[in-house]
Order: C-alpha cells, then structure tokens, then sequence
C-alpha cells in the first residue's frame, strides 16, 4: 500500500521543509490542498527540496483557472520534479466558486469532462506535435504558435486525479481519470454502494476496469499514544464531520445510513456557529463510518480491515495524530505500507 502525507502549512515559506520531512519519514507521496497556497505552487516548493517523494494536488480547483493555464503549471512541475507530480482537480461547491472565485456556476460534470479532454489536447500538441484543435461548449483551444510551446518532455504525460463524491462524478472518473480522489468525509458504505460502482461503470465505458484507475482511501484516519489523546482525536473528528455534513453535498449520505440527524439539523447549528454543539449530533457510530482511529500498535491491522485490498493509497493527515513523534510515524508508516493494496 502506498502512503500519502497531507501537508498544509498556511504559508508557501514553510512548505519545502514540510515536504521534505515527509519523504524523510517515507511516506510516497504529499497530498497539497488548496486552502491558503495554491497547490501548484507547494508542488514546485517541494519539487526543489526532494527527489523521491509524489507530488499529487489534492485538490487544485480547477474551474477558476483556464485548461491551458493549469496545462502549463502541471508540464512545468512535471518536468521540474522529474515525472514526480500528479494534478488532482476538483470542481468545488457552487457557494465557493460564486463568492468565494467570483466565477460563473455550469453545469460541473460536462465542464470537467472537457477540462480533462482539453489538457489531453494540450499535452498532446506539446508532446507530439499534434496539431491544437479541441472545441467544447466551455472550452475552445486551437491557437499554439512554436513561441509558446514548451516541447515534449522527457518524462510520462501527467497524470490527472479528479476529486469525486457523487454519482456521475464519479462514472467521469472512472472513464478519463488516471486517479481517483475521495474527498473527505466519505464513509465505508458511501464507497462501496455509490464511488465503487459508478467508478466501474464509467471505466467500462472507456474500455477499462478499476484496476486503471488508482483509488485512493475515504474518510479520517486518526491516531493517538493514549486513551487521553484518543478522546481527543475522537472530539476533533466529530467536530470536522460536522462540518462537512452542514453542507448539502454531503446530504444523500446522510439519508443513506439512516441516522437520527439530518442536514437541517447541522445547518441551523452552522448559521448560529454553534461548532461545539454541532460536534453532538456525531454520535460514535456516525464516527465509525467516517474514521478509523486506533494507537499506532493497532491501527495497521484496523486499516487493512477497511482499505485491504480496495484501494491503492492511503491518505493520512497527522492533524489527527496526537503524542506521535516522527521516529513513531516512520515505524507507522512502514507498517501500513505492508497492507495489500488493490
């Protein structure tokens, strides 16, 4: 099982050193979210600073940046970090691209397809000479004069990850994508009934199976040295999945198990700003879903019970370890790599 870091410094300044702390503890690759730095950016960072260690943007959002601009940034990185770098590209919710990048909402399935096929036309011309000559409805590209073309590199396209919840997404992904991102929080039974199934259906259609796509793990891991940290892992976790179940995307997952809260429960809770009170309605069955927690000794066996042998990288975010120093995850690490993977 390969293992991915979640790095997130606040600040690109703190990004390099954070990156090569995580190819020294072994893990294979970072996972770089958008949230203060864009990910491209901390990809280059860390692409100066190691030689080993993935780089994979979890997630870049794509839609606020055109084809041909990420197309650039994602070539540049690849040839910098010597084939190391995977673009994962997400649509984001509608409030966000609105207020937040101030941009048009479309429809987000259709425009991600012709993302995709677009930086596949681009790269094409790129790597093969291939004449620029793609037109969607949202995008249009057939202007590549020799000025602005960067050549062919020496290393594999770039491989694209697109971040997928809901059903057609996912058929998307499993069609055009070399991989597949989950996004947080998923729960086992979200994966099984609605990702997997949808993920094959769409790599059927292309002539594939999942064993193509590389699947990523759901949810929360968490780990702590003692009962104490645990408990504290535990509150944090329902805080986070309360979060994220105030907003509507994550509402048919709610329905799907059955629970005795709803999404109009955690959104009145949300506008009052009530988190503390919002991390209740999570009860530890709710938690369980979401998130496998355990002490180091114990959490190797309990990932492999949920991710042996279904997907091909796990994804941990030291957020959620409590009293672990860094020669504890080294230890840790190694353990989980042994999981058989897809």
């Amino acid at each position: 099982m390969r293992v991915y870091s979640m790095v997130r410094p606040k600040r690109l300044e703190e990004f390099p050193d954070a990156i090569a702390r995580a190819e020294k503890l072994g893990y294979d690759g970072t996972t770089l979210l958008e949230l203060t730095v864009p990910p491209t950016l901390s990809a280059v960072a860390g692409a100066m600073t190691t030689s080993k260690i993935d780089l994979l943007t979890g997630v870049f959002v794509a839609f606020p940046r055109s084809p041909m601009a990420t197309a650039y940034d994602a070539w540049s990185i690849q040839s910098l970090s010597k084939g190391r770098f995977q673009l994962g590209i997400g649509s984001q919710i509608k409030a966000h691209l609105t207020r937040r990048f101030s941009m048009e909402f479309k429809p987000p399935v259709k425009r991600m397809r012709e993302y995709i096929q677009s930086l596949h036309a681009i790269w094409d011309c790129w790597q093969n000479g291939t004449r620029l000559d793609y037109e969607g409805e949202f995008y249009k590209f057939n202007l590549m004069i020799p000025y602005y073309n960067p050549g062919p590199l020496d290393y594999p396209r770039v491989p694209i990850y697109v971040a997928a919840i809901n059903k057609l997404m996912c058929q998307l992904t499993g069609e055009l994508a070399d991989g597949h991102l989950p996004g947080d929080p998923i729960t086992d039974k979200w994966f099984a009934e609605v990702m997997l199934p949808n993920l094959e259906i769409g790599a059927k259609k292309a002539g594939r199976t999942l064993d193509d796509i590389d699947l990523g793990s759901y949810g929360f891991i968490g780990c702590a040295t003692t009962d104490e940290g645990l408990e504290r892992v535990r509150e944090g976790l329902k805080e986070r999945v309360a979060l994220y179940a105030s907003t509507p995307e994550y509402e048919k997952m709610l329905d799907m198990h059955g629970w005795d809260v709803n999404l109009t429960h955690f959104i009145e809770m949300a506008r009052e700003q009530k988190w503390k009170e919002m991390a209740r309605l999570v009860s530890d069955e709710m938690l369980e879903a979401y998130a496998v927690i355990a002490k180091p000794q114990e959490l190797p066996a309990a990932l492999e019970r949920r991710f042996g042998g279904q997907v091909n990288r796990l994804q941990v975010d030291e957020s959620w370890f409590d009293g672990l120093s860094d020669d504890d995850i080294v230890g840790l690490v190694s353990e989980i790599k042994k999981i058989p993977s897809r």
